[in-house]
């Protein structure tokens, strides 16, 4: 059965009498066949590999002469070098519904455990196909495996007939472009904590500066720091509650203070008039809403822009009555409505040099005698709601 020009033929089965003619008969073919295929000098490198059923070492029947050569070995090692060469095992499929293909990447640890269900899913399918990753000779190189998988049951082993083909250049750039992902991915990483970073401290720069700002129109104005903390609670309740997102409920808390920022260009001789303002007087104070708004203007800060809207529009009405410009229900932004509620009753619970402060009953009275007219009616209401967390913050301040 061995062919005079099979020269140091290391295989097992055409030397075992106990193997089946069928199966030395298909052996014998595929050597010859290889054997001319490898004369015409392809790239591939054949090879014809098998195990047994009940032993899953593999050995080689036939390797092609290029395969011993870049594993450094005799034709009956290959089987233990190219083993011992394996790097990684790439599997490349296409899971159930998905889309694209994936790879699974395997390491030589991986491989040992995982050998024998490797083997059975290639029966299985009777075919096979990886990219070995390997290392030989102080050398790294890859091989694709593609074979079609014989079972002969009376013999209790399997052939996997197929050839290897060097996939060197096309797996180094295939690394190469994952490196380079991965580097950009750091990279922009990198940038996107330094954004945060700034972002973080900007913020807090911004924070500081309309807080100093909050602080010295209450100074001016005799009242006190609790008053804009109060005011802040406020509307951070209550926007809540109106269900705007996270993030715009903190810009409402952190921009409220700023409500009364104008009055900083306001002169003393009104702004601390012990009592009722006249007419021209009035006039006069009712610019603060245009001077808060022009402090707070020329700006593309999320933060400056909600205070900006709120400076100008507090003291705006739903019934169109209120000023600077006579805003009439939607037309106020929700932060101004909001802001209107929630100072008007601070004012009214809160003791001044010209006043006693109201009880919290008569206060909310007072907010619902008004619904429709100062107010947005349904932000009464749901500030009515929030009255018991309302009353915790009055009374915590």
């Amino acid at each position: 059965m061995i062919h005079s020009s099979w020269e140091h033929y290391s295989g097992r089965i055409l030397h075992n009498n106990t193997c089946s003619k069928k199966l030395k008969k298909r052996v014998a073919e595929y050597i010859t066949h290889f054997q001319a295929f490898e004369q015409i000098g392809t790239p591939s490198i054949p090879y014809i590999s098998a195990w047994r059923h009940q032993d899953l070492n593999i050995w080689y029947e036939f390797s092609g002469k290029r395969l011993q050569k870049i594993l450094g070995c005799q034709a009956q090692d290959v089987a233990h070098a190219f083993r011992d060469s394996i790097v990684d095992h790439y599997i490349y499929k296409k899971p159930a519904n998905h889309q694209t293909v994936v790879k699974e990447v395997l390491s030589q640890a991986q491989l040992v455990n995982l050998r024998n269900i490797l083997r059975g899913s290639a029966a299985h399918n009777s075919t096979t196909e990886a990219v070995y990753k390997l290392a030989s000779n102080g050398k790294v190189f890859w091989l694709k495996d593609q074979a079609k998988i014989e079972v002969f049951p009376e013999d209790g082993i399997f052939l996997s007939l197929g050839t290897l083909v060097d996939v060197s250049k096309e797996m180094r750039a295939e690394e190469e472009l994952k490196r380079v992902k991965e580097e950009l991915k750091r990279h922009r990483d990198h940038l996107e904590d330094l954004v945060r970073d700034r972002t973080r401290k900007l913020w807090r720069s911004q924070l500081e500066v309309v807080s100093r700002l909050a602080r010295a129109a209450v100074y001016r104005d005799q009242k006190t720091g609790s008053h804009i903390t109060r005011m802040s609670r406020y509307c951070a309740i209550l926007g809540e509650a109106t269900g705007i997102t996270q993030k715009a409920n903190a810009l409402l808390y952190h921009a409220s203070p700023m409500h009364d920022v104008g009055k900083l260009g306001i002169s003393d001789r009104i702004l601390l008039k012990p009592g009722k303002l006249n007419s021209q007087e009035f006039e006069l104070m009712k610019t603060h809403c245009h001077i808060g708004a022009e402090l707070l203007s020329g700006h593309n800060s999320d933060l400056l822009k909600v205070a900006q809207a709120i400076a100008f529009t507090h003291h705006e009405k739903w019934d169109g009555s209120g000023y600077p410009r006579g805003l009439g229900a939607k037309e106020i932004p929700l932060a101004g409505r909001i802001a209107a509620i929630c100072d008007v009753f601070d004012a009214l619970t809160t003791a001044r040099p010209y006043k006693n402060a109201w009880p919290i009953e008569h206060a909310t009275a007072e907010l619902k005698r008004q619904k429709g007219q100062h107010f947005d009616p349904e932000l009464v209401d749901v500030f009515i709601e929030k009255l018991p967390v309302i009353k915790e913050v009055y009374l915590a301040h």
